[in-house]
């Protein structure tokens, strides 16, 4: 499904520019988004650009690959709204990929807010991701979720937007004492994937270390250095189409808050808990204390990254190759640096067998790129950490993003989105934009909590060994107001 990018130019009229007749880009904005064209970091930027609707095969900008690094969330630089993003990933360490933006860092720590968009009567939340593309390593962040009341939706993801491949972790407010982890394989929608793991108390109320180990033979989750789970790929096996269904495309390492119980999608707010409670003045907001990232994949940073790709028609020279990785053996006898655990935990995933349907990934109705919304059950302004919480009644009030959905359990970990802003015809998504995004952006229904999976504690799991041109077309459309 597409994403509708557009700006809200006046209350009740939306303005946006498309690539139409599946006919490419100009030179002038040679850029391809979910059929939109433009030049800047938006449009250009690696996995949200399409190269096959772009101008030419440079117009993309290429994937910058992976960097050992720790973000502790010391600078301001560490996270860029996109729009001024420019290129260079060794400046600003994660990229705020909608508009409005409704991240910061605040006290060493990184903030994602959900505020209340009325025009859609839903939250409007954030989605970052990290500058650097990944792809096979180790990624731990410590979070403390916004699961303070149902319907708000905390995700941390590893994921590629344009293969549709996705590892995760998940929480949902109607339940804050428990994490969800699940995987995706081409946006195909696969209930079996998902596992829940009770962390031993409310995740909303203390930082927890999260860590994904990502190999090529293997996926294990773990929380606080205990192993959870670990999901093999040659579990994955699908005789129908010959193929594994295991995530394997490089992407990038994201974080994201939306509201899911007020997504309009039941599956996802069966699963995310319904309605999500919202006043002019509730903000939820999710926090970040730290990020490290270990690669262990073949296609490490270049020294080419250090500077800014075109905005125009991207350097061709600029990215590092995107090689193959060869697949490690014994998943069993690895170690888990993260996690220093020695036991191993593993399930047998569903083999791709078992009904499955391509995934709308995040059920959640937000509009607008950011998707994340975190609200309180009748306090102005909610938050996990009582000294950052807004209490102000007018907190939030003023931005109006809208949720991305990443819905777990059967939705991608960044559910629904909007359009990126260009510098062209297009600009920013709107916060009261309609259309709804795909797969980890998308809309497909989640399945609900008290499906096939079933809690298990972190506590008592066993801790686990691990390791031509066309012209743009300007099209308005006016909505009720």
């Amino acid at each position: 499904m597409s994403r509708l990018f557009a700006l809200v130019l006046t209350a009740g009229a939306l303005v946006f520019a498309a690539s139409g007749d599946g006919n490419k880009c100009t030179e002038f904005s040679p850029c391809s988004r979910e059929g939109y064209c433009d030049a800047n970091a938006m449009f250009c930027m690696w996995d949200l650009c399409d190269p096959t609707k772009s101008y030419n095969a440079t117009s993309c900008w290429q994937p910058e690959g992976c960097l050992d690094q720790t973000i502790e969330f010391d600078s301001s630089s560490d996270v860029v709204p996109i729009r001024q993003y420019s290129g260079n990933p060794n400046t600003n360490a994660l990229v705020s990929i909608f508009e409005p933006d409704n991240s910061k860092i605040e006290n060493g720590k990184l903030v994602l807010d959900m505020t209340y968009e009325s025009a859609q009567n839903k939250g409007f939340g954030t989605t970052v991701h990290s500058s650097h593309s990944f792809q096979y390593g180790t990624v731990t962040a410590r979070i403390k979720s916004a699961s303070i009341a149902k319907g708000v939706v905390s995700a941390f993801i590893i994921r590629s937007d344009q293969v549709g491949d996705e590892i995760d972790f998940e929480w949902v407010g109607k339940d804050p004492n428990t994490v969800e982890t699940n995987i995706f394989y081409h946006d195909i929608l696969n209930y079996s994937n998902s596992r829940y793991f009770d962390v031993g108390g409310d995740t909303s109320a203390e930082y927890h270390d999260y860590t994904i180990v990502w190999d090529p033979d293997f996926i294990q989750w773990a929380v606080d250095g205990k192993t959870l789970r670990t999901f093999k790929r040659e579990d994955t096996y699908n005789k129908a189409n010959n193929e594994y269904r295991f995530p394997a495309a490089e992407g990038r390492v994201g974080l994201s808050i939306w509201d899911g119980g007020n997504s309009g999608s039941d599956g996802t707010e069966e699963w995310a808990g319904t309605p999500t409670p919202w006043t002019p003045s509730t903000v939820y907001q999710m926090f970040v204390e730290s990020i490290t990232i270990k690669c262990s994949g073949s296609n490490p940073a270049s020294s080419d990254t250090a500077e800014p790709q075109s905005s125009t028609i991207a350097n061709s020279d600029s990215s590092s190759e995107n090689a193959g990785v060869s697949s490690s053996s014994g998943a069993d006898e690895t170690t888990n640096e993260a996690t220093g655990s020695s036991a191993q935990v593993t399930d047998s995933s569903d083999d791709g067998t078992s009904d499955s349907k391509p995934s709308d990934n995040g059920d959640s109705d937000s509009n607008s790129p950011d998707g994340g919304d975190s609200d309180s059950e009748g306090t102005d302004s909610v938050s996990p950490d009582s000294s950052s919480a807004s209490s102000s009644t007018d907190a939030g009030s003023g931005s109006e993003e809208q949720t991305e959905g990443n819905e777990s359990s059967g939705t991608s970990g960044t559910g629904e989105s909007e359009a990126p802003s260009g510098t062209g015809e297009s600009e920013a998504p709107s916060s009261t934009g309609e259309s709804e995004a795909p797969s980890s952006t998308g809309e497909s229904e989640a399945p609900s909590s008290t499906g096939e999976s079933t809690v298990q504690s972190a506590t008592d799991a066993p801790s686990e060994s691990t390791v031509p041109d066309q012209k743009c077309k300007v099209v308005t459309i006016v909505r009720p107001l």
